[in-house]
């Protein structure tokens, strides 16, 4: 089973590796603190920092808030906001909301490990535009512990955008993302999280984009 999965992991990134334009070499760093608010509904707060080679440093960040609803049968609806501040040559270049309603899929055991699934969907509110970009991120992955405290979880994530806007989003497949992650604790309440993420970008007039990232996260849970 687990070769199974990496070879399935290795043909999703392969085909963009052979067709890449251009690549970039980027880390990852996330921070999150969650907490239930009963027993059916969770509070999660989020920050990502975003690092990349072509751009000489930071390049995004991110601050979420969502709030998680366990509405049974292993089913949740999750709703939040993500407001997104892009850098370019060390100055702000436009900031963003994204409102966001998401549904989590039961999980389901194969062999050993477990797959989970989602779809996100957004709405993109930008500085630099009028109009509102709509999307869907469906996800899948595959949870496989490796001892009693480390697991490793390998995944796939696209994003399909469904409408034109005046700030460059067009409608189509955008970008996929393949990922493999090890996460292990640190303490009683604080898990970390360090793997690799390979972001593809389908560009129409440009040159086809490939991102290397190193993923580092910590999550403190109370």
């Amino acid at each position: 089973m687990r070769l199974i999965v990496c070879a399935l992991l290795f043909a999703a990134v392969a085909p963009a590796a052979a067709h890449a334009q251009s690549e970039d070499a980027q880390l990852w760093a996330k921070l999150s603190a969650q907490t239930s608010l009963s027993e059916s509904i969770s509070l999660e707060l989020e920050t990502n920092q975003r690092l990349g080679d072509a751009e000489g440093g930071i390049y995004e960040s991110q601050y979420v808030a969502t709030i998680g609803v366990d509405i049974g049968g292993g089913f949740t609806l999750t709703g939040g906001l993500n407001r997104v501040i892009a850098v370019a040559d060390g100055s702000v270049d436009n900031t963003e909301w994204r409102p966001r309603q998401e549904l989590g899929f039961p999980d389901l055991a194969i062999g050993t490990g477990a797959v989970s699934g989602r779809i996100r969907l957004e709405q993109r509110f930008r500085s630099d535009g009028d109009n509102v970009g709509h999307r869907v991120r469906p996800e899948i992955s595959y949870t496989l512990p490796l001892s009693d405290t480390v697991d490793l979880e390998l995944g796939h994530e696209s994003y399909f955008n469904l409408n034109n806007t005046d700030f460059g989003q067009r409608t189509g497949h955008e970008r996929m993302r393949n990922f493999v992650e090890i996460g292990f604790p640190v303490t009683g309440k604080i898990d970390a999280a360090v793997g690799y993420l390979n972001q593809y970008r389908f560009n129409r007039t440009a040159p086809d984009r490939m991102e290397h990232a190193l993923t580092v996260g910590l999550t403190a849970t109370f």
